[in-house]
């Protein structure tokens, strides 16, 4: 049974990262931490990829790519318990 892990989790680690995470650096983050087969959720949904989750945040304003590299502003977390 996959793990579904929050999107918080993915802001944060992008979020801590120094230097800045690129997608494959994220992937591979991810995987040893979580899994390969870890999904995603999000308080407007669940069941999603990492590239889901990343879109999702990305669509939201959360997570940005600039020039390969990810970004996030942790003060865009929604705040609620988890």
């Amino acid at each position: 049974m996959s793990q579904s892990i929050h999107g918080h989790e993915i802001m944060r680690m992008i979020h801590e990262a120094d230097p800045p995470l690129s997608r494959e650096a994220l992937q591979q983050a991810v995987t040893e931490q979580f899994g390969a087969d870890a999904q995603f959720h999000a308080c407007a949904g669940g069941g999603m990829s990492l590239d889901g989750i990343l879109q999702f945040l990305a669509s939201r304003g959360k997570v940005v790519e600039t020039e390969g590299q990810l970004r996030t502003d942790i003060g865009q977390m929604c705040n609620h318990s988890e």
